[in-house]
This record gives C-alpha cells, sequence and structure tokens, in this order.
C-alpha cells in the first residue's frame, strides 16, 4: 500500500579526556500499511505486540481474548503497519457500522512511528476504501485526554457528539462523528 522512509538524526556526545566530542547516527525507519487480517485468524504472537502496543500507547489493559473478539472484518479498512523488520508497528481497524456509517475500533501507531505522517497515511486509505464501498459517516471513540488524536480528528472534520462516562479503564471518552 505504499511504503513511507523517515529519517532521524541522533546526536550521541562521548565524554573523551575531559572534552565532549558529539557525534551523529542516521537511522533510517522504513513502514509501510498494509491489510490486514481480522483479529480472530491471528497469530497469538501478534495479539501480544497489539496488546502491548495498547498498552503502551494508551495506557489500556485488553485480554488476549477481548482483542480476539473485536469486530474486524477482512477489508479495506482494517490496516497494519508494519515495519522493515515485519514487526507490527500500529494499526487502524474499522468496521462497517449501519448502512453508511463505519467506525473506527482501534487506531494505534507505535512512539516511534508517530508524527511522521503514517497516521495521515492510513486515515486517507481508509477514508477511500470507505468512500468506494458507499459509506458517507466516521465515527469513533476517543479518550478525552488524548489531545492530539482529538486535534487530528477534528482536522479532518470530526466533532465531538457525546461524552462517555466510565468508557475506559482510565476514565472519559468523546464519541466523535463526521462525514468522510
Amino acid at each position: 500500500m505504499g511504503i513511507s522512509v523517515h529519517i532521524a538524526v541522533q546526536e550521541v556526545h562521548l565524554r573523551k579526556k575531559n572534552n565532549y566530542q558529539k557525534i551523529q547516527f542516521v537511522i533510517i525507519m522504513v513502514a509501510r500499511w498494509c491489510l490486514g487480517q481480522s483479529p480472530k485468524s491471528m497469530e497469538d504472537a501478534d495479539i501480544e505486540i497489539i496488546r502491548q502496543l495498547f498498552l503502551d500507547q494508551t495506557g489500556e489493559v485488553y485480554a488476549s481474548e477481548s482483542v480476539r473478539s473485536l469486530p474486524i472484518p477482512e477489508w479495506g479498512g482494517n490496516l497494519l503497519l508494519i515495519d522493515e523488520n515485519n514487526m507490527i508497528r500500529g494499526l487502524l481497524w474499522a468496521n462497517k457500522f449501519g448502512v453508511f456509517r463505519t467506525r473506527v475500533v482501534a487506531f494505534v501507531i507505535d512512539s516511534d512511528f508517530k508524527s511522521r505522517g503514517y497516521g495521515s497515511m492510513a486515515w486517507d486509505l481508509y477514508i477511500n476504501v470507505a468512500k468506494s464501498e458507499g459509506l458517507s459517516e466516521v465515527q469513533l471513540e476517543v479518550k478525552s485526554d488524548n489531545e492530539f488524536a482529538i486535534e487530528f480528528y477534528k482536522r479532518r472534520g470530526l466533532e465531538i457528539i457525546e461524552n462517555l462516562d466510565g468508557y475506559y479503564q482510565s476514565g472519559k471518552g468523546y464519541v466523535m462523528r463526521g462525514q468522510l
């Protein structure tokens, strides 16, 4: 579905006889979005990686069976971000929710791959597939303290339409909805 390359420069300061020498390393991070399987058919190791991704990025703890039982069909709205080592680094899972609406069930990206355009790339792929299937609205739930995600969705035309008290283990959330 596409390859994106991110080049990061890291500085390391080495101490050498009472003075410091600065050395720069270039790290190339390559990842691609690809169609994913339904969680029901994923291997246990991949489910564990996804559980850890949810924990690391959202603070939410999910049991393996909770992840496996998510209603994610095999379609173009089911995307996995895979790095150069074939490791899962993110996902956008969505389903059809009614006749004209699609629902984002989960959208999470590893910290090392955030703010690199991967989220926008996945969103664009997902929206194009949803439109091609005749869907015209998108809905999702987001933690109320996830300001970065809320702004991301607002820039794409979604609005907060409902408060969700106790929806997340760690607190309040919002329902957001918008046109595709």
